[in-house]
């Protein structure tokens, strides 16, 4: 007969430790712990929570400078959580689809729905699309180039374009060595981009200001980098308005200048921003030479030229520069860096 355990005076039930009844009792507890650890992997991060608790934090870091941001529907997707992000909502709205993994440790600023693409276009892609190159893979020049392919309103995009003032400012000899291109479309004449039509016009005005008048070119630039406000910034700046006028409107100009970028963005299959190419002829990732820092543009250039300037030997910055619109040029030292880019879908 089973022994029964008396229990202490005022106890709300008493566990019989039996060896008969061992395996039954704990069977139950390691069905209870598995219920539990099953719970907060399926159900501890509801949408309602990623919204409100986890994603606006993980946003805030990624950001680094204050731009102000707006979330909209999160949703299940295919094992993750599919989110809208809208940055500058009240100003100068900017949307974006991102995706995070539910237990919020992997954030995807931008996807491809896989069952959306056409097989043949997908294997086209495949063939097309360049390696990035690593410095001893480099094909030297005597005269080395870095361009970054970037769209006006992408935050990351922005973020390489402010990378590269903050290059030539520390290393004047790189200037001639950087320089920047858009990816868009030209569609019945008119020029698109993947954020919309108030994008592909600024795209459009920048390339006609880069190719037409150069010397104010980064001055304007460096001013639309901080609040997007392009009239403004066309003043202070010195653009001539006439010549820019002329050129965003003749074809033979503007769109045409436009084009050419096109069509070496669509030589490499570039559909991200920033996308960096190194002496015309390969992909590079300034992540292979340690983030997006003005001491991996340094080093990339360095590596890409049969000869080597005098600052190749020095250390440059290593501090990441903010994403988006801001009058803050670096982030706060130590901030996570992101490898995010803005891609057409």
């Amino acid at each position: 007969m089973e022994k029964t355990k008396k229990t202490k005076k005022g106890a709300l039930f008493a566990i019989d430790f039996s060896k008969s009844k061992l395996p039954i009792i704990l069977t139950t507890v390691a069905l209870a712990i598995i219920a539990v650890v099953l719970f907060k992997l399926n159900f501890g991060n509801t949408p309602k929570r990623m919204k409100e608790t986890v994603i606006p934090p993980i946003i805030k870091k990624v950001l680094n400078n204050g731009t102000d941001f707006a979330l909209g529907t999160v949703k299940e997707s295919s094992g993750v959580y599919e989110f809208e992000l809208t940055l500058n909502p009240k100003s100068d709205p900017q949307k974006y689809v991102s995706y995070i993994t539910k237990d919020g440790k992997i954030l995807f600023t931008s996807g491809v729905k896989l069952d959306s693409l056409n097989a043949g276009q997908a294997e086209t892609k495949g063939e097309t699309t360049a390696k990035t190159v690593s410095c001893e893979d480099m094909e030297k020049v005597e005269n080395p180039t870095l361009t970054a392919f970037v769209v006006s309103q992408c935050p990351y995009g922005v973020q390489m374009q402010r990378l590269f003032s903050k290059a030539m400012s520390e290393i004047p000899n790189l200037a001639s060595a950087l320089q920047v291109k858009y990816i868009g479309s030209v569609e019945n004449g008119k020029i698109t981009s993947m954020h919309g039509d108030t994008e592909a016009q600024e795209n459009l005005r920048q390339i006609c200001i880069r190719e037409e008048q150069k010397e104010v070119y980064w001055p304007y630039v460096n001013c639309y980098m901080q609040e997007g406000k392009s009239e403004e910034c066309l003043v202070s700046s010195g653009v001539n308005a006439d010549l820019l006028k002329t050129c965003v409107e003749d074809p033979k100009k503007g769109i045409a200048y436009a084009e050419k970028d096109f069509a070496d963005a669509s030589k490499y299959s570039i559909t991200g921003s920033p996308t960096l190419i190194v002496n015309d002829k390969a992909i590079v990732s300034e992540f292979d030479f340690g983030g997006r820092v003005v001491d991996a543009l340094k080093q990339i250039v360095c590596c890409a030229g049969t000869t080597k300037g005098d600052y190749c030997t020095n250390d440059a910055s290593k501090t990441e520069v903010s994403t988006a619109f801001s009058t803050v040029v670096d982030v706060t030292p130590g901030a996570a860096q992101t490898s995010a880019e803005c891609a057409t879908k």
